[in-house]
């Protein structure tokens, strides 16, 4: 069987403070279920779901579909892999390129070398599938209704039969009706099909029901590997990877704890619509007429009877657990069995489901407050929420949202927020001016080393500075091979020749614009893009008296900065498309050759959709006015370092002038 094998998976993200993004995540998925990957937001869920779909190279571990492996594997491995696998993006319209929804297909098979009439079968398969017909094959994807957009694009990627679906949070954007459509083709699709499905996902109510296993991840790292049975019983093992209960869970464990003998586990609707029926039949004939609430006083009875020790306990443990708040909030309470006492209230005018701005934390027996802190921490084996015999009241969450984390810890003050953004833009002019200035070998040598150290002054990952660099390299190297070429004049009579001072001469030329490149980079990346917009206008306001439009300038050098990382992004994402799409036709990062003659025009479409959602925008906040008075969210202040820094700026130009001066 085609098991999706995953061994002591690493990835790590960032420069020289590089952290793991994914690490010794170990797990196995069994084909013909669905196997769900729960954490908060920056877990590493979308990160692992790349490494496992092809799209990102792990730093170490082993990823193996059946026999044969993703990483590490031959070329041949790699992609008699990935065509046993389809990605999914969390929105999988974005994937629609092609000029037809029989275009969509068409590229979604083209691996396989079908024949013209399986190619066909499998593209009406797939979308009788989705309940779409065959007159849809000739439209226009991008003149589709969302809906409609949305679900030719799943049917393209079932399309290809694959024995893995790898679903990015498939339903997000969908109302209720439409993820349980959504849940329900894919529980159909593994059982009849035999394939797998690993899905990334916070709409725990949508998956739950429809879940064989459940990942746990938490910082990049697997916390727990359970099935939706054991975490219906065990629900403490949400806190663990900083979630709440979802919605399902939450109803059932306050249903218990009021008395209504709810089915365990996850129970559908209708038998929890049967046993609140029941429950509210049996409080009617004890006598305590058809009141929905008469019936079911027991726990409230047992909670009054300790309502003061409960507040002080609730106020204890919210004070001091901001870890065991991040887990799990439910009320104090002891076992009833035991006849210890429970509560159900809150502290002040908190209601039951309150503490403080999330709910109370659950204590087991007897223990105090300190000790039920210390059973949150990560060395713990998480604990049952209490069973509803016990009269502990549950947590309540919406499903989808994680636990409130303890608060985050101060941001380390870098180098582009200790200083004004105009000490930055002055001194950008002048170690660029000073740099241009260099003519001799031993002056560019010199502006090399002082580019250098801005760089890891910066602390700027120097992979972002890598990438513009070698292109600049590549162009530098053929100007070069161009410069030298002599036509005419090659030894021995040949009709080509090499000059090595004219190719020495030109990589000398462009090696000042290299040097000014870097600082470019690396000026938007320390400061950021707001801060040099404010760093210009509040810079050059003086110049508006004279009606120089310094708005207009600050704002279109802005977006100058801004729009050029969006159309690098615009540019990966069409790249992690074509990968996705093209089954490992394409080893590249980006759009290789074959993939952008496909995808250029997508991909101009795109630019400008972005720019005008941008151009929108900015006309609703007021920005197609300028000269107009604005307020301001911050007004920039000049510090003695910032005078400080100008005039090490000022002295090292002054310097480079007077070494290009002598060296000439």
């Amino acid at each position: 069987m085609d098991y999706l094998y995953v061994k002591n998976l690493s990835k790590t993200v960032g420069g020289p403070d590089a952290s793991f993004a994914v690490r010794d995540v170990s797990f196995t998925a069994v084909p013909g279920e669905i196997t769900l990957l729960i954490g908060r937001s920056g877990a590493g869920k979308s990160t692992l779901l790349d490494m496992l779909g092809g799209l990102s190279v792990p730093d170490g571990g082993v990823i193996r579909y059946g026999d044969t492996g993703l990483w590490p594997g031959s070329k041949q491995s790699v992609r008699e892999a990935r065509r046993k696998l389809a990605l999914v993006f969390q929105h999988p319209h974005e994937q629609l390129f092609a000029a037809t929804v029989r275009g969509e297909f068409h590229y979604t098979l083209r691996p396989f070398k079908l024949s013209g009439e399986e190619r066909e079968a499998r593209t009406a398969e797939a979308l009788e599938l989705f309940g779409l017909g065959p007159e849809l094959l000739d439209e226009r994807p991008h003149e589709l209704s969302g809906g409609t957009q949305r679900r030719a694009a799943l049917a393209s990627v079932f399309a290809s039969r694959p024995r893995w679906l790898l679903l990015d949070e498939p339903t997000a954007g969908l109302d209720h009706e439409a993820a349980a459509r959504l849940t329900g083709t894919l529980r159909d699709w593994t059982r009849r099909t035999g394939g797998g499905a690993l899905v990334a996902t916070h709409d725990l109510d949508a998956f739950l029901p429809v879940a064989d296993r459940i990942v746990m991840l938490s910082q990049g790292t697997v916390v727990h590997d359970c099935t939706p049975a054991e975490l219906a019983a065990r629900p403490a093992m949400l806190g663990d990877a900083g979630l709440l209960l979802p919605e399902a869970l939450a109803l059932g464990s306050l249903l218990r704890w009021h008395g209504v003998d709810v089915p365990a586990g996850l129970p559908a609707p209708e038998e929890t619509a049967r046993a609140i029926a029941a429950a509210l039949a049996a409080g009617a004939r004890r006598g305590h007429g058809a009141n929905a609430d008469a019936g079911l006083s027991a726990p409230e009875e047992r909670a009054a009877q300790a309502e003061s020790a409960a507040a002080s306990a609730h106020a204890s443990v919210c004070a001091g657990s901001a870890s065991r708040e991040a887990m799990l909030c439910g009320s104090v309470g002891a076992s009833a069995a035991s006849g210890s006492q429970a509560a159900a209230a809150g502290a002040g005018s908190a209601g039951p489901f309150e503490c403080g701005r999330g709910v109370t934390p659950a204590i087991e027996d007897d223990s105090s407050a300190a000790e039920t802190v210390q059973a949150g921490t990560s060395d713990r084996t998480p604990e049952e929420v209490r069973s509803p015999e016990s009269g502990t009241q549950p947590a309540s969450a919406a499903s989808g949202t994680s636990a409130p984390a303890a608060a985050p810890r101060p941001r380390a003050l870098t180098v582009g927020r200790l200083f004004d953004p105009r000490t930055f833009w002055i001194g950008y002019v002048l170690l660029s001016a000073g740099i241009l200035l260099q003519h001799s070998l031993i002056g560019l040598a010199v502006s090399a080393a002082l580019t250098a150290a801005a760089v890891l002054l910066s602390q700027v990952p120097f992979r972002a500075v890598w990438k513009p660099l070698r292109a600049f390299l590549i162009f530098t190297g053929l100007s070069a091979v161009i410069a030298g070429l002599t036509l005419g004049a090659g030894q021995g009579g040949s009709p080509v020749g090499f000059d090595p001072h004219a190719a020495l001469s030109a990589v000398r030329a462009l090696s000042n614009l290299m040097l000014v490149l870097v600082l470019g980079v690396l000026f938007p990346l320390t400061v950021g893009y707001l801060r040099m917009k404010q760093g210009v206008e509040q810079g050059l306001a003086f110049l508006g008296k004279l009606k120089f439009p310094v708005e207009a300038i600050a704002l279109t050098a802005s977006l100058m900065f801004r729009f050029i990382p969006l159309i690098g992004g615009q540019w990966n994402r069409f790249g992690r498309i074509a990968k996705a799409r093209g089954q490992g036709r394409s080893g590249k990062s980006g759009l290789g050759l074959a993939e952008f003659r496909i995808m250029a025009l997508p991909f101009m479409f795109s630019l400008i959709r972005m720019a005008d959602e941008f151009s929108t925008a900015l006309e609703i906040r007021g920005y197609s006015r300028t000269g107009g008075r604005r307020t301001r969210s911050l007004t920039l202040r000049m510090k003695a370092r910032d005078y400080a820094a100008m005039g090490v700026f000022l002295l090292v130009f002054l310097c480079l002038a007077a070494l290009a001066g002598i060296l000439g």
